[in-house]
């Protein structure tokens, strides 16, 4: 009985540390925007090989202060009417994602996000099954309102910042051209590298680039 009651003492001494590594409210977090399109190669590849095994896999979202725009090089003419660079399906899921950032938080968001980006089309249902998430007040949101107007808030963010091309990412809520390279091909590397700089702490896991490398082949 006494080596039971220890075993148990034990076991709950472990998930008491457990918990609390995991839970860390006062943890300084970094300001990262990603500003995007839905239907863009380069930003699918970005969040579903890069952004997504960070913030989660890596455990780096608890020290993140993660902004997720959805607008990209989407253009109002001046009938008010928007185009989007691949079309009006990527305004469509630009809506959506438009939606699911408003009505979830972000660690929600970025997991339906993510899983949505891994297609071409509308697969919300099945990547809300797949993490059994009510995605109810999502889908009243894109029926009650129009594209345009889902995402004026999304354009008058994207129009803040000047940037060539998309991914593009703010550190600290700055964008700087010169660290796309490392943000989009070695994300972690680089995010780790950033909090360093800033919150002098050193993250668990922060290794060179081969580490990321290796994160990069694997799905949120």
């Amino acid at each position: 009985m006494k080596e039971l009651i220890c075993l148990l003492l034990l076991s709950c001494g472990l998930l008491g540390c457990i918990a609390r590594r995991h839970h860390d409210p006062d943890a300084p977090k970094l300001p990262i925007t990603l500003y995007y399109e839905a239907l863009c190669p380069y930003c699918m590849e970005f969040v579903t090989t890069q952004l997504g095994p960070s913030m989660t896999r890596m455990d780096r979202l608890r020290y993140t202060d993660l902004t997720l725009v959805p607008y990209g090089n989407a253009r109002m003419n001046e009938d008010g009417e928007l185009t989007c660079q691949h079309g009006e399906d990527e305004c469509e899921l630009n809506a959506w994602h438009g939606c699911i950032l408003e009505h979830n938080n972000i660690s929600i968001s970025l997991k339906l996000i993510a899983c949505m980006m891994r297609g071409r089309k509308n697969n919300l249902d099945r990547c809300a099954k797949r993490y059994n998430i009510d995605v109810s007040a999502v889908k009243a949101c894109k029926n009650a309102r129009s594209v345009d107007e889902i995402l004026k808030k999304y354009g008058e963010a994207t129009a803040r910042v000047s940037f060539h091309g998309v991914p593009a990412i703010a550190v600290d809520n700055a964008y700087d051209e010169a660290d796309q390279e490392g943000l989009s091909d070695n994300f972690d590397q680089t995010f780790c590298a950033k909090y360093k700089a800033k919150f002098n702490k050193n993250l668990e896991n922060c290794e060179p680039s081969a580490r990321s490398n290796t994160i990069r082949t694997q799905h949120l």
